[in-house]
Protein backbone atom coordinates (compact mmCIF):
# COMPACT_ATOMS: atom_id res chain seq x y z
CA UNK A 1 0.00 0.00 0.00
CA UNK A 2 1.66 3.46 -1.20
CA UNK A 3 0.75 6.77 0.36
CA UNK A 4 -0.36 9.35 -2.10
CA UNK A 5 -1.70 13.22 -1.42
CA UNK A 6 -4.32 15.28 -3.80
CA UNK A 7 -4.20 18.61 -2.99
CA UNK A 8 -6.91 21.17 -4.66
CA UNK A 9 -6.43 24.80 -5.27
CA UNK A 10 -9.48 26.50 -4.04
CA UNK A 11 -10.07 29.96 -3.89
CA UNK A 12 -14.00 32.38 -3.58
CA UNK A 13 -14.78 31.47 -7.15
CA UNK A 14 -13.85 27.50 -7.16
CA UNK A 15 -11.17 24.75 -7.12
CA UNK A 16 -8.58 24.66 -10.45
CA UNK A 17 -8.63 20.89 -11.71
CA UNK A 18 -6.62 19.79 -14.56
CA UNK A 19 -6.86 16.32 -17.24
CA UNK A 20 -4.21 14.14 -16.48
CA UNK A 21 -1.81 13.86 -19.48
CA UNK A 22 0.10 10.36 -18.75
CA UNK A 23 0.29 7.92 -16.27
CA UNK A 24 -2.30 6.41 -13.87
CA UNK A 25 -5.19 8.43 -14.02
CA UNK A 26 -4.64 9.65 -17.82
CA UNK A 27 -7.27 11.32 -19.47
CA UNK A 28 -9.24 11.83 -16.41
CA UNK A 29 -9.84 15.60 -14.77
CA UNK A 30 -8.29 15.51 -11.27
CA UNK A 31 -6.22 17.63 -9.10
CA UNK A 32 -2.39 17.74 -8.17
CA UNK A 33 -0.75 14.98 -5.99
CA UNK A 34 1.29 11.70 -6.38
CA UNK A 35 3.13 9.36 -4.29
CA UNK A 36 5.08 10.04 -1.19
CA UNK A 37 8.39 8.76 -1.42
CA UNK A 38 10.30 6.64 1.12
CA UNK A 39 11.18 8.90 4.08
CA UNK A 40 9.21 11.92 2.73
CA UNK A 41 6.87 13.71 4.96
CA UNK A 42 3.19 13.56 3.52
CA UNK A 43 3.04 17.67 3.66
CA UNK A 44 6.19 17.76 1.76
CA UNK A 45 5.48 15.57 -1.00
CA UNK A 46 2.49 17.70 -1.33
CA UNK A 47 4.16 20.43 -1.67
CA UNK A 48 6.71 18.86 -4.20
CA UNK A 49 3.73 17.54 -6.31
CA UNK A 50 2.21 21.12 -6.69
CA UNK A 51 5.34 22.25 -7.76
CA UNK A 52 6.04 19.81 -10.01
CA UNK A 53 2.54 19.62 -11.87
CA UNK A 54 1.42 23.43 -11.63
CA UNK A 55 4.68 25.25 -11.00
CA UNK A 56 3.45 27.45 -7.62
CA UNK A 57 5.23 27.43 -4.58
CA UNK A 58 2.68 26.41 -1.44
CA UNK A 59 4.48 26.46 2.41
CA UNK A 60 3.61 23.08 4.46
CA UNK A 61 1.80 25.26 6.77
CA UNK A 62 -0.79 26.62 4.32
CA UNK A 63 -1.59 22.60 3.74
CA UNK A 64 -5.34 22.33 5.36
CA UNK A 65 -5.83 18.42 5.93
CA UNK A 66 -9.64 17.75 4.35
CA UNK A 67 -9.41 14.26 4.21
CA UNK A 68 -7.88 10.70 4.70
CA UNK A 69 -9.22 7.93 1.70
CA UNK A 70 -8.47 4.59 1.10
CA UNK A 71 -8.64 3.29 -2.13
CA UNK A 72 -8.83 -0.33 -3.01
CA UNK A 73 -9.21 -2.67 -6.36
CA UNK A 74 -11.56 -5.17 -5.55
CA UNK A 75 -10.11 -6.17 -1.88
CA UNK A 76 -6.35 -4.85 -2.64
CA UNK A 77 -5.13 -1.89 -0.68
CA UNK A 78 -3.83 0.20 -3.63
CA UNK A 79 -3.20 3.35 -1.10
CA UNK A 80 -4.23 5.80 1.36
CA UNK A 81 -4.74 9.09 -0.38
CA UNK A 82 -4.28 12.22 2.19
CA UNK A 83 -6.22 15.10 1.13
CA UNK A 84 -5.63 18.62 1.42
CA UNK A 85 -6.93 21.94 0.41
CA UNK A 86 -4.49 24.91 -0.09
CA UNK A 87 -6.11 28.81 -0.83
CA UNK A 88 -2.60 30.67 -0.61
CA UNK A 89 0.49 30.06 -2.64
CA UNK A 90 2.45 31.60 -4.59
CA UNK A 91 2.61 31.88 -8.79
CA UNK A 92 0.01 31.07 -10.87
CA UNK A 93 -0.98 27.78 -11.82
CA UNK A 94 0.03 26.84 -14.99
CA UNK A 95 0.39 23.50 -17.35
CA UNK A 96 3.33 20.70 -17.13
CA UNK A 97 4.55 17.74 -18.42
CA UNK A 98 1.97 15.78 -16.72
CA UNK A 99 -0.85 18.17 -16.10
CA UNK A 100 -2.25 19.83 -18.83
CA UNK A 101 -2.98 23.89 -18.19
CA UNK A 102 -5.66 23.98 -14.77
CA UNK A 103 -8.96 25.85 -15.81
CA UNK A 104 -11.27 27.15 -12.39
CA UNK A 105 -14.56 25.75 -12.08
CA UNK A 106 -16.94 26.81 -9.83
CA UNK A 107 -18.17 24.77 -6.91
CA UNK A 108 -21.37 23.60 -8.47
CA UNK A 109 -20.01 22.86 -12.22
CA UNK A 110 -17.33 20.26 -11.46
CA UNK A 111 -17.45 18.15 -14.36
CA UNK A 112 -17.75 14.73 -12.35
CA UNK A 113 -18.45 12.95 -15.72
CA UNK A 114 -14.88 13.34 -16.80
CA UNK A 115 -13.71 12.54 -12.83
CA UNK A 116 -12.76 9.14 -11.14
CA UNK A 117 -16.00 7.31 -10.13
CA UNK A 118 -15.49 8.18 -6.58
CA UNK A 119 -14.89 11.29 -6.24
CA UNK A 120 -18.49 11.87 -7.33
CA UNK A 121 -19.11 10.73 -3.29
CA UNK A 122 -16.60 12.28 -1.70
CA UNK A 123 -15.81 15.32 -3.75
CA UNK A 124 -19.32 16.97 -2.68
CA UNK A 125 -18.89 16.21 0.83
CA UNK A 126 -15.33 17.85 1.09
CA UNK A 127 -16.09 20.89 -0.85
CA UNK A 128 -19.60 21.14 1.62
CA UNK A 129 -17.01 21.58 4.45
CA UNK A 130 -16.73 17.97 5.93
CA UNK A 131 -13.56 16.40 6.62
CA UNK A 132 -14.17 12.86 6.17
CA UNK A 133 -12.21 9.11 6.72
CA UNK A 134 -13.21 7.16 3.65
CA UNK A 135 -12.79 3.65 1.92
CA UNK A 136 -13.26 3.45 -1.89
CA UNK A 137 -14.02 0.26 -3.56
CA UNK A 138 -13.27 -0.19 -7.37
CA UNK A 139 -13.90 -3.37 -9.33
CA UNK A 140 -11.24 -4.76 -10.80
CA UNK A 141 -9.54 -2.30 -13.02
CA UNK A 142 -10.68 1.03 -11.46
CA UNK A 143 -13.61 1.86 -13.55
CA UNK A 144 -16.83 1.45 -11.95
CA UNK A 145 -17.25 2.10 -7.67
CA UNK A 146 -18.80 -1.27 -5.74
CA UNK A 147 -19.12 0.49 -2.33
CA UNK A 148 -17.91 4.07 -0.86
CA UNK A 149 -18.15 4.51 3.02
CA UNK A 150 -17.11 7.36 5.10
CA UNK A 151 -16.97 9.19 8.27
CA UNK A 152 -15.96 12.46 10.24
CA UNK A 153 -11.79 12.58 10.17
CA UNK A 154 -10.35 12.67 13.21
CA UNK A 155 -7.10 14.47 13.92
Amino acid sequence: MKKTTISFLINDKGVYLSEKKRGFGQGYITSYGGKVADGEEIEDAAVRELKEETGLTVLPAKLQKTAIIDFFEDELHIFECHVFFVSRWSGEPKESEEMAQPALYEFDKIPYEKMWKSDRAWLPLIFSGKKIQAKAYYQKGMRDIKHFEYAPLIS
